[in-house]
């Protein structure tokens, strides 16, 4: 699930119009992020999740000896990685670093220095190990738990279970930066189409989801606009511009069998839908609302190339992958009106069978996805579009 910055190959992607070449070969690289991690022995559940700041690694379960934890880091060429020593809170007396490095890895997270191959460029990621016994992927979503990327200023949200922060949801956030970059725009929570906002059910918040221009560096590409959307997973800015479906990582590991998706939203749609050459569409727009329950064992056993199989779905095979066992999704999406929260209960209906003792050693996965553009994968949709959903829960099997 690797996320890299693409900043500089954009940037040397726009000078071939005006200069006819890039950089210089003999360049050194200015790239400064962590793209995989491995380890020696077979102790990962699935590949970490990397976002622009943050590797997160879930354990197998029944992973407790982690005394010899040997973790290699795959970086963007000549890149290096130091530990921030600083980061390490060391107690009074304690003389081994290893323990206290595992023992932190599974607490608060430690942070590493990635510095460039030519020495101008460095950043900080926080590395956290998690356990993964009881799983991961909890019923309820109030929405109330974000955080800020530090750097590009988006919304971030997370779950809170038994103490621990468990970054399970994804969102192109992280791609709508290069329209603020190149646009001019200001980069703060309000600008991206993810976000929060106080029109909440219950709580104090809820997501809000706003599909919105991408500006001239978004229509250079034949992407005008950005469907909000939320989802399970994880978001890979590597391939946006060129394959934008394989961009949108979805599911994690689920340790239940899921029986409905429930919740409450509203919908209000913008007044025109428009293509990817941003030409009317005679249609109205509408929001989108699914649940996927997959069985990840299977998913990656169909790709023979070990190299290339991977835990997840992506925009390409969400809805129509033979791994899927079972689909819950919003039949209409259309305007709420002046009904306020509507309530939802949407059915998993299952095209297949269930070990359910595999479900508890966390074989399958789940992946919910919401997007205030229906089509906006495929960017369709209507800027002004908005979503707005609270109180989520995934009905289980008792």
């Amino acid at each position: 699930m690797k996320q890299r910055r693409i900043y500089p190959w954009v940037i040397c992607f726009m000078l071939l119009f005006s200069l006819g070449s890039c950089i210089k070969e003999e360049a050194l690289n200015m790239e400064a992020d962590i793209v995989g991690v491995r380890a020696e022995e077979d102790i990962f559940l699935l590949n970490p999740v990397i976002t622009n700041n943050q590797v997160t690694i879930y354990l197998q379960p029944g992973i407790h000896n982690l005394a010899k934890l040997d973790m290699k880091f795959d970086l963007t060429p000549g890149a290096s990685i130091e530990l921030l020593q600083d980061s390490l809170e060391m107690p009074a007396g304690e003389k081994d670093v290893n323990k206290v490095i595992i023992d932190q890895l599974l607490k608060s997270g430690v942070y590493y220095k990635v510095i460039s191959q030519d020495k101008q460029f460095a950043k900080n990621y926080l590395i956290k190990l998690v356990k993964t016994d009881g799983g991961f992927v909890p019923t309820e979503y109030g929405f109330e738990d974000v955080s800020i990327d530090k750097d590009e200023k988006y919304i971030i949200f997370f779950n809170k279970i038994d103490g621990q922060d468990f970054y399970n949801w994804g969102s192109g956030n992280p791609s709508f930066s290069l329209t603020l970059s190149f646009g001019g725009g200001v980069k703060e929570p309000e600008s991206y189409p993810t976000k929060t906002t106080t029109d909440a059910h219950s709580g104090a918040k809820a997501a809000l989801l706003e599909t919105k221009l991408t500006g001239s560096f978004g229509a250079m590409f034949k992407k005008p606009i950005a469907a909000g959307n939320l989802f399970i997973g994880s978001f890979d800015t590597g391939p946006v511009l060129t394959d934008p479906l394989s961009a949108t990582q979805f599911g994690l590991p689920f340790n239940q069998i899921p029986l409905a998706l429930e919740g409450y939203y509203k919908y209000a749609p913008g007044a025109n839908v428009t293509d990817e050459n941003l030409k009317p569409v005679n249609m109205k727009d509408s929001c989108d609302i699914y649940a996927v329950f997959y069985n990840r064992k299977k998913l990656m056993a169909s790709e023979p190339d070990p190299k290339k199989r991977v835990s997840y779905l992506t925009g390409h095979n969400i809805l129509n992958d033979p791994s899927i066992i079972a689909i819950a999704r919003l039949e209409n999406g259309g305007a709420t009106g002046d009904n306020g929260f509507v309530k939802f209960v949407l059915p998993f209906k299952y095209s297949g069978s269930v070990v359910e003792s595999d479900v508890t050693n966390l074989d399958y996965s789940i992946a919910i996805v919401m997007s205030s553009s229906k089509y906006g994968d495929n960017f369709i949709g209507a800027v002004g579009s908005k979503l707005i959903v609270d109180d989520l829960k995934i009905v289980t099997k008792k």
